[in-house]
């Protein structure tokens, strides 16, 4: 691929759209739109008939990862230079944000671009602090409208009265008609309405139809174990780990072909590791127990069965740091002895505790994880929104996976004691008295003759670390 104007256009704030409307119908149609629109196997014939009155006509630019809501775009060069100039990049990025618009009215896209012999240089532009090539497409601002307020979203104004299976003639915004109008639940994946989306190439690449999926929270959380609590869910967020910096660190030293290399590994070890993560938790029911609201690049979203949850985030993270071995030429822009990982944030609460508070929650815990560990390994973060609330507690420590896997066993056998023993474990602990607790928690292991239950954890952490785990092992499978 030779030079000319780079464009990329992407939704922004994806977790905060998608939870947009407060049920799972809305956000699925929401999820398939998004990836229907940057699916690269049907975003060319798109582009094409979308660009089509333009004088420049913008080419998918290849060279670009691939994401749930991206729109990477090149303008080749032609032989005047006309063909590169921002006017011509504006024209595009304003004609493709439009007809995005008409799709998805409610979400907030952003348009960048630079001129530069390859996507390398371009992407190094359209990151430098201040870079002004660019515009903005904000959704509409919420007021008082004349007309009826959407009974969906209760954001924009009704627009259209459609049926939402038992409802009938409900009144709805543009943005909800997009989003509920035969491209949501069962039967919207059943008949392709969308033709892809992050659920549909979930299910495709489990040899699963769309039969085998649920159709609301309640159902989701219900695929709980029996002697459970089957009417919780986990909000799994899961990132790279310092993807970004290692993407300018590649800019900086010109390497146009790693750069696309490692883009191209990236979005491929996301799917892959969401795919082996599904499998490592689907039972023998083979009901889905996971619904992906977002996979973008490194980026995903889900909705988990709360007691399949950690097994899903362990088995995922490792699976994404398997995959990303063996890019030639990474290793030496990689910090020594540094793989490439990922972290994640979990929520679990209960299946009607809000979305939208559940995303901005696991996203809290992600960064708290990032930060916690530098980004140099892959760790989670947690939090228990029925036994901790919305806040996350004191002491609480996010934990590394290979913590997790070298306290497998003891978190086990921590898990098997009855929970009232686990209460009582509890109590021993003042967070302000380690000293204390631990001697407490000791003598506790003494009476019960269980040293092998706290003794691992008291090593690795303290008292401290014995929270944790009894937080930890609620939803531990």
């Amino acid at each position: 691929m030779t030079g000319g104007m780079f464009i990329d256009i992407a939704a922004v704030r994806i977790g905060d759209y998608l939870s947009r409307t407060p049920d799972l119908k809305g956000r699925r149609g929401a999820s398939a739109w998004l990836s229907h629109a940057s699916h690269r196997a049907g975003l060319p014939d798109w582009l094409a008939t979308a660009t089509a009155p333009l004088h420049h006509r913008p080419e998918v630019n290849q060279e670009a990862g691939e994401a749930d809501g991206l729109i990477p775009l090149r303008i080749p060069a032609g032989p005047a230079g006309d063909s590169r100039s921002d006017g011509g990049a504006e024209d595009v990025a304003r004609t493709v944000v439009d007809a995005l618009r008409r799709r998805l009215p409610g979400v907030w896209l952003r348009a960048n671009w630079a001129t530069a012999d390859s996507y390398l240089e371009a992407y190094r532009a359209m990151r430098e602090p201040g870079a002004g090539a660019g515009l903005e497409a904000f959704p509409p601002l919420p007021d008082l409208p004349v007309l009826a307020t959407c009974a969906r979203c209760r954001v924009d104004p009704a627009v259209a009265a459609i049926d939402i299976h038992e409802e009938g003639n409900v009144p709805v915004c543009a943005d909800c008609e997009a989003r509920y109008a035969d491209r949501y639940r069962r039967p919207g994946l059943w008949h392709e309405h969308v033709p892809v989306g992050a659920e549909t190439d979930l299910l495709e690449a489990l040899s699963l139809t769309p039969r085998q999926v649920v159709q609301h929270f309640t159902e989701l959380a219900a695929l709980g174990a029996e002697d459970g609590c089957r009417n919780h869910l986990a909000t799994v967020h899961i990132d790279g780990n310092g993807l970004g910096a290692l993407f300018d660190h590649i800019a900086r030293y010109g390497d146009r072909d790693l750069k696309a290399r490692v883009s191209a590994r990236v979005s491929a070890a996301t799917r892959v590791a969401l795919v082996e993560a599904t499998r490592t938790v689907l039972d023998s029911s083979r009901t889905v127990p996971v619904i992906p609201h977002l996979v973008g690049g490194d980026d995903v979203l889900v909705s988990v069965v709360a007691d399949r949850a950690w097994r899903f985030v362990t088995t995922y993270l490792e699976a994404f740091a398997d995959r990303m071995r063996g890019v030639d030429g990474l290793a030496e822009h990689l910090p020594d002895g540094q793989r490439v990982t990922g972290s994640a944030g979990m929520v679990f609460a209960h299946a009607t505790f809000p979305f939208r508070r559940s995303a901005e929650l696991a996203e809290g815990a992600l960064k708290t994880a990032k930060q916690e560990h530098q980004g140099r390994d892959a760790a989670v973060g947690w939090l228990d929104v029925t036994r901790d609330g919305e806040q996350q507690p004191r002491h609480r420590a996010t934990w590394t996976t290979r913590a997790l896997a070298d306290l497998g066993p003891a978190l086990a056998a921590l898990a098997a004691v009855p929970p009232s023993g686990r209460a009582v474990c509890a109590r021993l602990i003042d967070p302000d008295r380690p000293g204390l607790s631990a001697a407490r928690l000791r003598e506790q292991a003494r009476r019960l003759d269980r040293g092998d239950v706290l003794d691992p954890f008291l090593t690795h952490g303290g008292p401290a670390a014995v929270a944790d785990a009894l937080s930890l092992v609620r939803w531990w499978r």
